[in-house]
């Protein structure tokens, strides 16, 4: 008996034993599942983080640039990125004084409601904030603003403050993707960079095609005239006149890996007046159209690029009776580019680059004027021969020299009979993305 009571015992241990083993098995067990759903958080809380502050990839979304894309390539939430850039203009002639400038700060900010909605801004300051005259003016805008939403590849619908999608510059603008200190003149001066309207714009692709058609705004036609041809007319979003329209279509084929080609088509309204104004008799009103075509070809380290655009006004009564004698009725301009990124001849596998470029550029803003003869110092060349040099994908150092030159018979210098679009002069900038 006494030994049965033993066994007993003995049993009733074991089980006590392997109770216990297994209740501490058991918490063992749920430690570890506790521990791996804390790194799992960890993770999930890396990455959010990291959606906001990642660096940009190196890739553009339906032709914005890289830091303006962001957005559309983090999972959810905030995205937050930007560029800026610093430059410096040293003018080969005693009749103007060298220029600096904190250029341009750009914030985006971007908010992913879900896999197709998406918000998109650029916040921009000009000039460190202020126009450094008096009275000091602010130079701070939105540069775009506006709700994406993405149905499928084909078709999606864009709508707000949008920049316009003509040539190459216009949406494709940081300074680490473009070469030279200042952008091409002729994507200044006929295309007016940096152009935004309100309205509605459809977009998407089908195989190697990519479309843009929009609806906006139209420009502010008293305001051509302070300026070579319609630049000052761009209404910016700010107390718009409505009443005027415009229509824009774009169209870009990738023929084969890195070769593109593409053209933009825009036909609008410039009425005067800002939005609000009382209507007056015989105010100025024109139709403006404007067209260009463009390449982009890059192969290994050579990256080639072109563009041609022409212009035309057609005004009323109240246009051609008393044309700005500044702008002209048609305009056109193109430019050619080569660059190359030598840094692997020098290092091989090194993540710099450094490219070497020449660009050369002829426009002519009064290639046909209203009334009275042309201006011949408004017929410009300008040949601009640089580099630039990448210590990290997103950091540029770009140095250029430019021969400007028009087809007037007048002397560069200072005052009358001179022609200031003769001076040469030499540049560097500074420019990041984020």
């Amino acid at each position: 008996m006494k030994k049965n009571i033993f066994i007993i015992k003995i049993i009733n241990l074991i089980i006590f034993i392997g109770f216990i083993n297994m209740r501490v098995f058991a918490q063992e067990r749920e430690l570890s599942q506790i521990n791996r759903q804390i790194e799992i958080l960890t993770e999930e809380i890396e990455k959010i983080k990291l959606g906001s502050v990642a660096e940009p990839k190196y890739e553009s979304f339906m032709g914005l640039g890289p830091a303006a894309s962001k957005i559309y390539f983090v999972d959810s939430g905030v995205s937050i990125g930007g560029y800026g850039e610093v430059v410096y203009e040293n003018y080969q002639n005693f009749s103007k004084k060298d220029f600096a400038d904190a250029l341009r700060f750009i914030l985006y900010v971007g908010y992913k409601y879900n896999d197709w909605i998406i918000m998109n801004a650029e916040l921009e300051f000009e000039h460190a904030g202020i126009k450094n005259v008096s009275p000091r003016q602010p130079e701070v805008y939105t540069e775009f603003v506006y709700l994406d939403f993405l149905f499928r590849k084909e078709f999606n619908v864009m709508t707000g403050l949008i920049l316009m999608p003509v040539g190459i510059v216009n949406e494709f603008h940081e300074p680490t993707v473009f070469n030279g200190v200042l952008r091409p003149d002729v994507e200044r001066m006929i295309i007016p960079s940096t152009w935004r309207d309100l309205g509605v714009m459809v977009h998407g692709g089908m195989g190697d095609l990519k479309y843009k058609i929009g609806l906006v705004n139209g420009l502010r036609a008293e305001l051509f005239k302070k300026s070579d041809w319609i630049r000052k007319g761009r209404q910016q979003g700010a107390e718009i006149n409505a009443d005027s329209v415009g229509g824009v279509v774009r169209l870009d084929y990738e023929f084969a890996r890195n070769f593109n080609v593409g053209g933009a088509y825009y036909l609008g309204r410039a009425n005067e007046g800002k939005g609000r104004d009382s209507i007056k008799t015989n105010e100025v009103e024109t139709n403006v159209n404007l067209w260009e075509i463009h390449y982009e070809y890059q192969i290994k380290g050579l990256k080639l690029k072109g563009l041609y655009a022409s212009g035309l006004l057609d005004g009323n009564d109240a246009m051609k009776n008393n044309p700005p004698k500044s702008v002209g009725k048609e305009v056109q301009g193109w430019y050619l580019e080569i660059g190359y990124d030598i840094m692997p001849f020098i290092q091989s596998e090194s993540i710099f680059s450094l490219t070497p470029f020449i660009r050369y550029e002829n426009y002519d803003t009064h290639k046909e004027v209203f009334s009275g003869s042309r201006d011949e110092t408004q017929n410009r060349q300008v040949t601009t021969v640089g580099f630039g040099f990448k210590p990290h994908s997103n950091v540029i150092l770009k140095m250029d020299y430019q021969w400007r030159d028009t087809a007037s018979v007048l002397p560069e210098g200072k005052g009358s009979g001179f022609d200031e679009n003769k001076i040469d002069q030499f540049n560097l900038s500074i420019g990041f993305i984020f």
